[in-house]
């Protein structure tokens, strides 16, 4: 059983998380959206890969400094709160830098409106290190909720998981 297997079979949907062979939309407003832990993010790509609304991009140049190539960030007003974007990291990649954090909190921190749609012009993503990374200044990072299925896994799919990410 490969390691893309176990998630699947985890999460019961035959569907989460395939690559998706076309990008939706965000079509309500989410219970929850994903942020990235920019200093645990080690950028493998695999988040983006695996976003089915592709709102997940590389931060800009520069953004932070002394980092040759950039971690990732989401587009969080475009975010459908799947889970699938932290399912990846923790499972596949073992990097758990990927937290959802409730709407509502994200609105008050930020000081933003989530809505049901995507906004009408592009918002590049930005790191927002001191509220979702470890030791940032507003420490939110606590407050996001990890992987759903990591503690639920046997032995076994434990051990496949782990052989899948030394292979990688």
């Amino acid at each position: 059983m490969a390691a893309i297997d176990i998630i699947k079979r985890r999460l019961k949907e035959d569907r989460v998380p395939d690559i998706p062979d076309e990008v939706g939309e965000k079509k309500k407003r989410p219970r929850e959206v994903a942020f990235m832990d920019v200093n645990l993010c080690f950028p493998c790509g695999k988040c983006p890969e695996f976003c089915p609304v592709q709102c997940i991009e590389y931060l800009a140049p520069n953004t932070l400094p002394g980092r040759g190539v950039q971690p990732v960030q989401d587009r969080f007003q475009e975010c459908i709160g799947c889970y699938i974007c932290v399912e990846v990291c923790a499972l596949l990649t073992d990097y758990d830098a990927v937290r959802m954090y409730d709407v509502d909190l994200v609105a008050q921190l930020l000081g933003v409106t989530i809505t049901d749609r995507k906004p009408d012009e592009y918002i590049a993503a930005q790191p927002y290190e001191e509220y979702f990374s470890e030791g940032g200044a507003q420490g939110a990072r606590d407050l996001g909720k990890g992987s759903r299925i990591r503690e639920k896994m046997n032995a076994e799919e434990q051990a496949i998981l782990a052989q899948e990410r030394a292979r990688s």
